[in-house]
């Protein structure tokens, strides 16, 4: 059995099913309903019904007809798992299919935007959820990105600025002084090769706000190429960049040995930049 508590506006239980359930065919979702083998708030349905915010829904299918998702995992133990999420996937949808496909309540411990690919950590408990929380919210868990952004960056960059949210445009700003609104952020910036009006570069991030490396980069005159938001249409055109040259490609735990989670210490997982 899946259960899935739905948040939100009014939609068709076969469009939530298809967003958070995507191992559930829509011809098997269609036998479930006939079969009387999903229940919306504690009753049966047979018909594709409109939930309703806080409605529960409980899906009562068998495993091997479902299809499976696939994704890559980097390490797993019984608190933890680390896996590489894909871009065009937000990180609430990747967590998700991850607990749909494997039956667990993975919970994310941070998250990227949905057109970065890279490493993400989802708890798989209570405790470690919230040994994770404390981890991430005091820097005890290092982020590194490698990009790839146009032009020659031939010293390492300590960046420093305010970010300010424009929830409106669902877009960014930065500023080089303290604003109104702004939010002080940290992005350290370190070149890895150059490539031919590009520079491969290896960025730390010491705050991790919406945004921050893309549009801070962009600010500093180093646009990530391949980002439609904040980067350079003539540039990403020119490097015929299809997607957004940007992973996040390593983790390094600090966490202090008393931790239920201080054994992540000697784990420090890390994928390969696909560009």
């Amino acid at each position: 059995m899946r259960s899935f508590l739905f948040k939100g506006k009014p939609c068709k239980l076969s469009q939530y099913l298809g967003r958070v359930f995507p191992e559930l065919r829509f011809s098997y979702f269609r036998i479930l309903l006939k079969q009387r083998s999903i229940t919306v708030s504690g009753k049966r349905v047979t018909e594709d019904v409109y939930l309703r915010n806080g409605d529960t829904v409980e899906v009562f299918a068998d495993e091997s007809k479902l299809l499976k998702f696939n994704f890559e995992t980097v390490y797993r133990d019984e608190n933890v798992i680390i896996a590489v999420k894909p871009r065009g996937i937000s990180s609430e949808e990747f967590a998700g299919r991850v607990s749909s496909s494997e039956n667990v309540n993975a919970v994310l411990a941070h998250r990227l935007d949905t057109n970065t690919r890279g490493l993400i950590v989802m708890s798989l408990n209570e405790k470690a959820e919230a040994e994770l929380n404390i981890a991430f919210r005091k820097g005890y868990v290092i982020k590194k990105y490698v990009a790839l952004v146009a032009g020659d960056l031939n010293a390492p960059l300590d960046l420093q600025a305010y970010l300010v949210k424009d929830s409106a445009s669902g877009t960014v700003r930065i500023y080089d002084k303290e604003v109104e609104g702004g939010v002080r952020i940290r992005t350290e910036v370190a070149p890895l090769e150059k490539r031919d009006g590009a520079t491969l570069v290896e960025v730390t991030l010491h705050t991790g706000k919406t945004h921050q490396i893309r549009a801070h980069l962009a600010h500093a005159g180093y646009p990530v190429i391949g980002d439609t938001k904040y980067g350079d249409f003539e540039i990403n055109r020119m490097f015929r960049a299809k997607r957004q040259y940007l992973t996040a490609y390593k983790l390094a735990f600090r966490i202090p040995k008393g931790s239920k989670l201080g054994y992540l210490d000697a784990e420090e997982p890390g994928i390969a930049p696909d560009f």
